[in-house]
């Protein structure tokens, strides 16, 4: 095992970072790229674990794409692949199982499709269900619900179906993306839609590809017959998830923060956190192509943060040095995330002597002198880089396996170091 250590704490910053390309919008582009006629360059993608494994998994179909140093060129495309069995793994990724087992339906063969534990553990149904009603033969090879999975090649024959929006917007996305490719599609949506922005940004990429998508107010989606994905070039914003860590160290820490490489006009779910440090007291200045925060105060908040989840962790960090009680809510699909996230973060802030209590869908923290602690990360990204907000503030923090971050984020701990955090990495240590 190796961990992080923090051995100095930081104030009164005055620096910048440069954030990679979005995960989401990556895997999204290339999901799309495969689905369109001819060649599409990627510019400015994230390249990570995530990323790597979409690329594997459309490499092994027999789609043709090139990594180079700023740029995936995706030449090739689903009619590309060739009546065969392919066994694709996801390893740790969410978004590439989801988009992939939606992928998978279109072209022929016998695809076997699973990921890494973990992953095989996250709930799948809703999405095989929606693909089922839509006429796509699927079966699971193990628990009932879960990955692996077997999909067969089989005509859509229906356009129709209806999908339960409580669990994961990524099942919307994948439909919503192989919609032009089956002839058109009609969503409609049970009960209301969780983490609408990441709908709104499958939109998004796709109407930059060609397809617009009709959002009835989120209870109804829908992709008209007749389109066909239209790009050559496709350029990926930077991730605002990877911005939220050091928009709450200047928050933190009082300091001033530019970070570099994000569009101030984004459609990403965690540009809403940048308003949620706003409405403490912190300053926001837009620029052309980044973003800078000056922080002035941290209070107790009162939120819901089911539109921006992947930045409830990094909140629930930094309002436990705030006395009083804050309230997050929106966290229930916190807990089918790469570990059961809020069962994670109310351990881990144990540690640090805070309290905290939690509902199915909210976390309750009780903020006030948190203490320096030894972190487990779960397998989980969101997990260390969350908590190296903390060893911002104090010195000797440790973070175990800090490897996680590649996930999303290979370049973060060189970039922590960049702003004036002096860490040390120790390599195989053994816990006691």
């Amino acid at each position: 095992m190796s961990k992080i250590i923090f051995k100095n704490s930081i104030k009164n910053i005055k620096g910048s970072v440069s954030v990679p390309g979005s995960k989401s919008y990556t895997n999204r582009a290339l999901i799309l790229a495969a689905l369109t006629k001819g060649s599409v360059t990627l510019l400015n993608p994230l390249f990570s674990d995530d990323v790597d494994a979409m690329l594997s998994c459309l490499t092994t179909l027999g789609i043709h794409c090139t990594r180079q140093k700023d740029r995936i060129i995706v030449s090739g495309d689903i009619s590309d692949v060739k009546e065969d069995i392919y066994k694709l793994n996801a390893r740790f990724s969410g978004t590439t199982i989801r988009f992939i087992l939606a992928l998978s339906v279109l072209i022929p063969g016998v695809k076997i499709i699973s990921g890494e534990k973990s992953l095989n553990t996250r709930p799948i149904k809703v999405l095989v269900d929606g693909l089922r009603q839509l006429g796509a033969k699927i079966e699971y090879l193990d628990k009932h619900g879960y990955p692996p999975l077997k999909v067969t090649y089989r005509s859509l024959t229906k356009k129709f179906i209806k999908l339960d929006g409580g669990v994961s917007s990524q099942y919307f996305s994948a439909l919503l993306m192989i919609g032009p490719c089956m002839g058109g599609i009609n969503i409609k949506v049970i009960g209301s839609q969780i983490s609408k922005p990441y709908v709104d940004m499958t939109a998004d990429t796709m109407l930059q590809f060609g397809v617009s998508v009709l959002n009835k107010n989120y209870h109804t989606y829908v992709v008209k017959s007749g389109k066909q994905y239209r790009k050559r070039s496709y350029m990926v914003e930077g991730d605002f998830s990877s911005a939220g860590y050091f928009f709450a160290i200047a928050v933190l820490t009082k300091s001033k923060i530019t970070v570099r490489n994000l569009n101030p006009n984004s459609k990403q779910a965690d540009t809403r956190f940048l308003r949620i440090l706003e409405n403490m007291g912190n300053k926001v200045l837009y620029g052309k192509n980044s973003v800078t925060i000056t922080g002035f105060s941290l209070k107790n908040v009162t939120v819901n943060m089911e539109d921006c989840p992947d930045q409830a962790q990094t909140l629930a960090v930094l309002v436990s040095f705030v006395k009083g009680k804050s309230i997050i809510r929106g966290v229930r699909s916190l807990r089918i995330k790469e570990t059961e996230r809020v069962v994670a973060l109310e351990k881990e802030l144990k540690k640090m002597g805070i309290e905290t209590h939690s509902t199915l869908d909210m976390l309750t923290i009780y903020g006030g002198i948190p203490k320096t602690a030894i972190i487990d990360t779960y397998n989980d990204h969101r997990m260390a880089m969350s908590f190296a907000v903390a060893g911002t503030k104090l010195e000797g923090m440790e973070i175990l396996d800090p490897k996680v971050v590649e996930k999303t984020y290979p370049d973060f701990w060189k970039d922590i170091r960049s702003i004036g955090l002096k860490l040390i990495n120790k390599q195989n240590y053994a816990r006691k």
